[in-house]
């Protein structure tokens, strides 16, 4: 047995499955669950050359037929999407902005070639046992760096509640690779992703506990909702984070209010003086500011001052400014509520439109 690293082209895939030399379903894997969006998703990456998993497959070589087959031992989720896009089965959506609405034969004649020509990256396992593929697997994951909570969300769920995150996510680059409101470091890890959730359950279910483990609970509890469902919540924050970098991003940008613990504070408290959302744990004394409006010139000096304060070494040495609640409570656990409360409310009071 040798294990050979090669690429192939997606007409290759074609052509050893149109000669029925390609096995889809040996005995070792699951039959096709991903939905259309995941296969849209990938054929878009396909379409715009852009960078995906190897595929592994076990070459079988019969030397005295002079014959040759290939079953698939890691990755025919990936090819099944790609023969049913090539077999006119797949017609693209949304998650292909670029092709939405086409088939295979509804692209130009250069998107095709693009498609056809594509190299998968593989590795050939030729002639291994199933003894051999399974203790292959166990080295490959023994180097493996462990998955973020993020990551195995994204790998686990396939439900609308994914790609609406996201995409979202993605459609608000602007906000890891330009601003660094999330590293492009841990945006790689897929956090901003988890940041962008809490987004989505601050106008689903309210500003709460945060953290992985919750984030993960929303996604379970949401995860037989509709794409619709998440529509008019999407449209909120995209006016939210629209109203924020409008105003703030020139002055504030490099400042506390542009890191993700009191970003997402500062989206909170703004979305609650735009919208309003319902949580009595954390709006409890701030009910008569819910969608007063922002103040953005007293929203500009109140941050100042907090920013002010974040940068005064007097902080660190025990002495109270006039924010300090908001200094302190920002040093603590930030996902929890006891930490959000006190900056969320400091801010709901001092940027609003609302006369005291």
């Amino acid at each position: 047995m040798s294990s050979t690293p090669q690429t192939y082209t997606v007409s290759d895939f074609i052509e050893w499955n149109t000669k029925k030399q390609l096995n889809l379903s040996p005995d070792f894997q699951r039959g096709s669950v991903w939905t259309p969006s995941a296969k849209v998703f990938l054929i878009d990456t396909i379409l715009n050359d852009l960078p995906m998993p190897q595929v592994f497959f076990r070459t079988k070589i019969d030397a005295s037929t002079q014959t040759m087959s290939r079953e698939v031992v890691d990755g025919q989720q990936r090819l099944r999407a790609i023969l049913e896009f090539a077999a006119g089965k797949l017609k693209l959506t949304s998650k292909s902005p670029k092709f939405k609405g086409k088939t295979y034969s509804d692209l130009d004649i250069e998107d095709q070639e693009v498609f056809l020509s594509y190299k998968i990256p593989c590795v050939q396992l030729i002639n291994a046992d199933n003894s051999m593929v399974l203790e292959i697997f166990a080295r490959l994951n023994s180097y493996s760096v462990k998955v973020t909570p993020a990551e195995l969300r994204h790998a686990e769920y396939i439900e609308p509640i994914k790609w609406a995150i996201y995409d979202a996510s993605r459609d608000w680059k602007y906000l890891w690779n330009e601003l660094g409101v999330v590293s492009v470091r841990d945006s790689v890890r897929m956090k901003n992703v988890s940041l962008m959730a809490e987004f989505f359950m601050i106008f689903d279910i309210g500003f709460g506990d945060g953290g992985e483990p919750t984030i993960t609970k929303y996604y379970k509890s949401r995860k037989t909702e509709p794409e619709e469902f998440f529509l008019p919540i999407r449209e909120k924050i995209d006016a939210v984070l629209e109203e924020i970098i409008d105003n703030l991003v020139d002055d504030f940008w490099e400042t506390t209010f542009f890191d993700a613990p009191n970003f997402l504070v500062l989206f909170a408290a703004v979305a609650y003086l735009m919208y309003g959302f319902s949580d009595s744990r954390i709006t409890e004394g701030v009910e008569d500011f819910k969608a007063e409006g922002v103040n953005w010139e007293d929203a500009i000096e109140t941050l100042a001052e907090i920013s002010q304060e974040f940068e005064s070494e007097h902080n660190d040495e025990g002495e109270d400014g006039r924010y300090s609640d908001f200094v302190s409570a920002s040093k603590s656990t930030t996902h929890r509520i006891s930490s959000r409360k006190p900056r969320f409310q400091i801010l709901v009071k001092a940027i609003s439109n609302h006369d005291a």
